[in-house]
């Protein structure tokens, strides 16, 4: 509240996605493109710069996450995935990067991550450890040298569905994966599963196989 706000939003219905409640005649103040204030002043220091919008009759709501999903699965192309998700409410996707990865390795991921930046929503992603039931499946994975310089990228949130049961194996499949996630632990990024949708019984009877 001492400097003049670069936007205020006046009068909106606030969502509180923690509480899960509807808050009456809220404002919000931007600054330098943060939020500075969400409440009920509805009067901040301005300036002849500040943009006021008034929502009355609206609902303000943060921006939506979608915490997974393989945009290449689609057979859609980022910009135009990006057309039909930003009128949704969605600001952040975390995608998976294993459809070009498994077709042709390093360079399909590259390719992919590079089509991520300079979008108007923020994009994450996830390294894909590639793994199989057998070597063949894994023909094209890239070495763990070779997918490093991905767990050190800023956009990338960590290995994505690994299969757990790999890590179990003999040889050189499970020497692959352990060493992925040994990589994926020293650059502080998550190591994701790949049970989705198991419970109850089905989670048990996975985890004993």
């Amino acid at each position: 509240g001492n400097l003049p706000a670069d936007l205020v939003i006046t009068h909106g219905r606030l969502f509180n996605v923690y509480t899960r409640e509807f808050i009456p005649d809220q404002a919000i103040w931007v600054k330098n493109g943060w939020i500075a204030y969400v409440g009920p002043n509805h009067d901040p220091p301005k300036d002849k710069d500040t943009q006021l919008i008034d929502s009355e009759g609206m609902v303000l709501l943060p921006g939506l996450i979608d915490g997974h999903t393989h945009l290449t699965a689609s057979k859609t192309l980022v910009d135009e995935f990006v057309k039909h998700v930003i009128p949704t409410g969605t600001t952040t996707v975390i995608t998976e990067t294993i459809e070009l990865g498994s077709v042709v390795g390093k360079d399909g991921i590259e390719w992919f991550v590079r089509g991520l930046n300079g979008q108007p929503i923020r994009f994450f992603y996830t390294v894909p450890p590639l793994c199989g039931l057998t070597p063949i499946e894994e023909a094209v994975a890239p070495s763990n040298e070779a997918l490093a310089p991905f767990l050190k990228d800023s956009k990338c949130v960590g290995l994505g569905e690994i299969y757990w049961s790999n890590l179990f194996l003999k040889g050189i499949q499970s020497e692959r994966v352990l060493g992925l996630v040994s990589m994926s632990h020293a650059s502080e990024k998550r190591v994701e599963g790949h049970t989705a949708g198991a419970s109850g019984k089905k989670l048990q009877a996975y985890t004993c196989f």
